[in-house]
């Protein structure tokens, strides 16, 4: 039996320089983005690929996790004096040559969770990558850990 999302889903599309809240189904074409996901919700911020000037064979969002805090923070339950880091998060980017997605994570994001964010962003294929940045809670201070 399939696995079900428990979480509710929030989107917001960057274009022209700010985060606007859309509903799913106003997107089109492949998108890179970040996002957040806690136990009630996914929150995607989503870029289209279209709209960036590829520097490489990775198109990247021109967003980041502390810039979009204050827009998104609220869809969390949080406030915008709150960490947007104390939240699992991610980045997606598009990988010109596989023409794939690449879903950077930490440790505490679920496969059910990255496989709506496929779906989200518009991923025909894609892999997830565990990335030691979006690190949360225990696993962030063992990696820090000086021994």
């Amino acid at each position: 039996m399939p696995q079900r999302t428990t979480w509710t889903t929030v989107l917001f599309l960057y274009e022209d320089e700010r985060l606007r809240r859309i509903e799913q189904t106003k997107q089109r074409g492949f998108h890179v983005g970040i996002w957040w996901n806690d136990a009630k919700r996914l929150v995607a911020c989503l870029q289209s690929i279209d709209e960036i000037e590829a520097v490489g064979h990775l198109i990247d969002s021109d967003l980041s996790h502390d810039s979009a805090w204050e827009t998104v923070c609220h869809e969390l339950s949080c406030h915008e004096g709150s960490e947007y880091f104390h939240i699992p998060r991610g980045r997606i980017v598009w990988d010109t040559v596989n023409r794939a997605g690449i879903l950077y994570h930490g440790n505490s994001t679920p496969a059910i969770a990255l496989n709506k964010l496929s779906r989200i962003y518009r991923l025909p294929r894609w892999e997830a990558r565990l990335d030691e940045h979006y690190l949360i809670d225990e696993a962030l201070e063992d990696f820090y850990r000086l021994e």
